[in-house]
């Protein structure tokens, strides 16, 4: 069963939500009942691939290597790529479709 993080529109509240098959996501915050938004997450499995513990501790040729790229955040709700193969710049309203 999957792990997936949520985040509230209204009073920012980040929650971890453990989804059954099937079961849908939730719609509003358990703080405020507010609408929320799932965000981007890295997979627990990538955290530990080949000797890295954190993805934090992987270099850009290290990731661009496994296949992955990595986007930094440029502060404005676009991500950068800044090693990997994709797009050079993603938005953050794009992703959440």
């Amino acid at each position: 069963m999957p792990l997936f993080d949520f985040q509230c529109l209204a009073c920012g509240a980040v929650r971890e939500v453990l989804l059954h098959t099937g079961q849908s996501d939730p719609t509003a915050c358990a703080a405020c009942g507010a609408e929320v938004r799932r965000l981007l997450s890295t997979p627990a499995d990538l955290k530990r691939m080949d000797g890295f513990f954190h993805k934090d501790n992987a270099s850009d040729s290290q990731l661009a290597s496994k296949g992955l790229a990595k986007y930094v955040n440029r502060g404005d709700g676009t991500y950068e790529k800044a090693s990997g193969s994709g797009p050079s710049i993603m938005s953050r309203d794009t992703l959440l479709g």
